[in-house]
């Protein structure tokens, strides 16, 4: 039976090889969409899950208020926090602190020379961490070389990962990599201590490079470690629950553990929270230089379209095969006169299905990797399809069986319950005509999915367009900006400043710390003692030179900007800062005294800059304040005049900065980009949100198509005596293909009334993921409608201007 089964399946599929191949290209992408995003999707949510003891782990983060009520949350912690909580705090098996960091590295090599390694590009995640021994009971390794438990013991000791190890060295043996020797910052010396296996790929702790965390303290770096005034993203405390300890108990000793190290907060509070291991990954909020963040929401809609995207592909076999159901009326009926049940006809419908689900599995198999390589934008390097993963497996065997049964029960039902006698007598059609409210409802459905993906991307392209142009309080075109060598002479710097400004194309220079807008600023408190202390805590903060404020056009609303000679304790403070620390007016703050965590710094604000967006749009502004150089000098920020901007131009100026910057820092890696690039990169999940928006809203639209291809192919099989006995009375062609298409423009309609509403509401719930943002203007819904119609008309076209030309007379031989 079964051999029968698949004999006469695939004798049907041969014969109607378009259907089948509209079938089997439609299912593809559905499945292949599937296949992709669950390997995603699941690559995502397994970060973190490998290290023991996982679920009692959790990272000390902050949250706080100023004085105006402006809250934000951090993973940034003082360098000190991690050893003094170990000691004064209890209810934990572990503590441990790091601090993250990026760095060339130069390799000795036996012949005398120095083979150098640059550091990650702009925008990476940082791979390299000074870390405590506990670092590794927490994060338990596969050691292959050195003994855990002195490797990271002493000052001067690093222990690499496999990978990294045969980076620098080559050659295979750990053993061979014992003892050698690195430098890093082009002066800190330090051995292999230790060779680790690499970590997996869905870690946001897997770093390369583990230096041990007292090498800080002996060397030069000992200046970064600024006690407790400075909070730095860079650092970072994890501890291990005790047994039978939750972390509302453990929190309850943290406000009495900060009163001891911070000065009495007014105006504001700072407070300790324990954030799970299993949500790092997922929660923007707390925001760190070594992982990367997944949006979880974005996930479950990924989810959401893979689903959406396997259904309507199911919908449009059911449509094409009920298309093709007036063709197997006289099939069905012959075969149940000949003694063929219903039961029987149902197997042989759905082993023709499964063929076709199986096949496009196949090829979805096949597509899978090159697919993923080429969303690599996208998809984060790490998710591949193995078919050894028995999750895997199972996910493609659940897949065709669901797909299976979605794509070929009703349409086996249907055909396989065609009545005999009126089957034979040609009457077919008239046993669907009760089926063609439903048929109908599957393309409403699949028209609103491709609407509502329409709809989103829309929305999401104008969001982008209105975070990307409306003004953010400074400028950012023509803006370049050049990373410093970290720990260098100063007069090196002040020398490379000199002769890029003396280029031809280079309108202004200036030194400083970070740019106005950056993921993640230094913070620190700003405190002003007038009588009533005020304090914030977290303020964003920026050294800065006498040329910053001109050359990204930030605005004075009171009091001079910084004049060259001045104290390096001066404060320009931001629109917001002031008003949080009391002053009703911007002049109210010019001569204040102000006090920060950037070494203690006292000293008078000289002015009060116009508000603008340190952060991105998802926050709203938030106090920020500069001081005058004092050794934070890490860019160069460059001007160019308005006749050096084409990209050739640029391209030229950029080769001859590099060289002025090899001739200075001849063993430094040269890393300039644009101000604008650097700002759109602040939203690169929305961009990839978009991204995606736009392939779903493709491939949705696409499947749909064929599926209202497939009903304009029945309607007009099931109307040609009706098409023929027309044209006979007069009727014209354009009259004719009215009539067809006037229904499919109705189902159309009909979808965008019920797409709208749902867009809109969601559409709504995403872009309050934005303290500033567009709205959703009523034109977007008319405009995706319109594309709609657009499409269908385009769709329905040929069948019905087939059905109009053809020849009446062929139509009505038999009547």
């Amino acid at each position: 039976m079964v051999k029968k089964h698949l004999l006469y399946a695939l004798r049907h599929i041969g014969r109607h090889k378009l259907n089948t191949t509209i079938n089997l290209l439609g299912l593809t992408l559905g499945v292949l969409t599937c296949l992709v995003i669950y390997l995603f999707v699941s690559f995502e949510f397994n970060f973190d899950k490998s290290h023991p003891g996982g679920d009692r782990i959790y990272r000390v983060v902050t949250s706080s208020t100023n004085r105006s009520g402006a809250h934000s949350d951090g993973a940034g912690m003082t360098l000190p926090l991690a050893g003094d909580l170990r000691r004064e705090t209890t209810g934990f098996t572990t503590v441990t602190g790091f601090y993250t960091d990026d760095s060339k590295v130069l390799v000795p090599l036996a012949s005398g020379q120095t083979a150098a390694f640059a550091g990650i590009a702009p925008g990476e995640r940082q791979h390299l961490a000074f870390v405590e021994p506990a670092f590794l009971d927490l994060f338990p390794c596969q050691w292959l070389a050195g003994d855990p438990s002195t490797a990271l013991k002493n000052p001067f000791a690093v222990v690499l990962t496999r990978s990294e190890a045969k980076r620098y060295f080559g050659g295979e043996d750990p053993q061979a990599w014992m003892g050698r020797t690195l430098v890093y910052y082009d002066s800190l010396t330090v051995s292999v201590t230790g060779i680790v296996a690499d970590r997996k790929q869905n870690s946001d702790l897997s770093f390369s490079d583990l230096l041990s965390y007292s090498t800080m303290e002996h060397s030069f770096l000992q200046k970064d470690m600024d006690g407790w005034n400075l909070w730095q993203s860079q650092a970072q405390a994890f501890v291990r629950l005790a047994p039978g300890v939750t972390p509302a108990q453990a929190e309850k000793q943290f406000p009495a553990f900060l009163a001891n190290h911070l000065k009495k907060q007014r105006g504001g509070t700072l407070e300790l929270k324990l954030q799970p291991l299993a949500d790092i990954h997922f929660n923007g909020a707390y925001s760190d230089p070594y992982g990367r963040r997944a949006h979880k929401p974005t996930l479950y809609a990924l989810i959401g379209i893979a689903l959406f995207i396997l259904l309507i592909a199911s919908i449009n076999f059911v449509n094409l095969s009920t298309a093709q159901a007036v063709q197997r009326a006289r099939e069905v009926g012959v075969r149940k006169v000949l003694g063929g049940s219903r039961l029987g006809l149902t197997g042989q419908f759905l082993t023709e299905t499964g063929i076709v689900v199986g096949g496009a599995m196949v090829l979805a198999v096949l597509l899978a990797n090159p697919v993923i390589s080429a969303l690599h934008g996208f998809i984060p390097a790490g998710v591949h399809l193995s078919l050894t993963q028995p999750a895997t497996l199972l996910f493609i065997a659940g897949t065709i069986a669901i797909t299976g049964l979605l794509a070929g029960w009703y349409p086996a039902r249907v055909l396989s319950g065609f009545l005999p006698v009126i089957s034979l007598r040609g009457q077919g059609s008239q046993q669907l005509n009760s089926k063609s409210p439903l048929r109908k409802a599957l393309i409403v459905f699949q028209f609103t999915i491709s609407l509502l993906f329409i709809i989103a991307t829309l929305v999401v392209g104008r969001q982008m367009h209105y975070v990307l142009n409306t003004d953010l309080g400074f400028n950012k075109d023509a803006i370049l900006n050049i990373d410093l060598p970290r720990h260098q002479p100063e007069n090196k710097k002040a020398l490379l400043a000199k002769e890029l400004a003396q280029l031809t194309g280079v309108q202004s220079i200036s030194m400083n710390s970070s740019t106005p807008q950056a993921d993640g600023h230094s913070g620190t408190f700003l405190e002003h003692d007038g009588g009533v202390k005020a304090r914030i805590d977290g303020a964003g903060c920026a050294q800065i030179d006498t040329s910053y404020l001109p050359l990204y056009g930030l605005t004075l609303v009171a009091g001079h900007n910084i004049v060259p000679g001045d104290s390096s304790s001066e404060y320009l403070l931001n629109e917001t800062a002031a008003r949080a620390l009391g002053f009703r007016r911007p002049e109210d703050a010019i001569g204040q005294t102000m006090s920060s965590g950037f070494g203690g710094l006292v000293g008078p604000v000289i002015g009060v800059v116009k508000d603008f967006h340190s952060n991105s749009y998802h926050d709203a502004i938030t106090p920020f304040f500069f001081i005058p150089l004092n050794g934070w000098d890490r860019h160069l920020s460059i001007k160019l005049t308005a006749a050096n901007r084409t990209p050739a131009q640029a391209r030229v100026l950029l080769d001859k900065m590099e060289h002025s910057f090899k001739t200075i820092y001849p063993d430094a890696t040269f890393t300039a980009r644009f101000f604008d690039e650097t700002i759109a990169k602040l939203y690169e999940r929305e961009q990839k949100t978009a991204e995606v928006m736009n392939l779903a809203m493709a491939i949705a639209i696409f499947i749909s198509c064929m599926g209202l291809f497939g009903l304009a192919a029945y309607t007009a099989a099931q109307r040609t005596r009706e098409i023929g006995i027309r044209k006979v009375l007069g009727a014209s062609v354009p009259h004719l293909v009215s009539l067809l298409s006037r229904e499919f423009v109705a189902l159309v309609l009909l979808s965008t009334g019920i797409a709208a509403p749902i867009a809109g509401w969601a559409m709504t719930k995403w872009l309050q993921d934005f303290a500033y943002r567009t709205s959703i203007p009523v034109w977007i819904y008319f405009v995706a409608g319109a594309g709609a119609v657009v499409i269908a008309l385009l769709t329905v076209s040929f069948q019905a201007i087939r059905a109009a030309t053809a020849n009446p007379v062929e139509s009505l031989r038999s009547e």
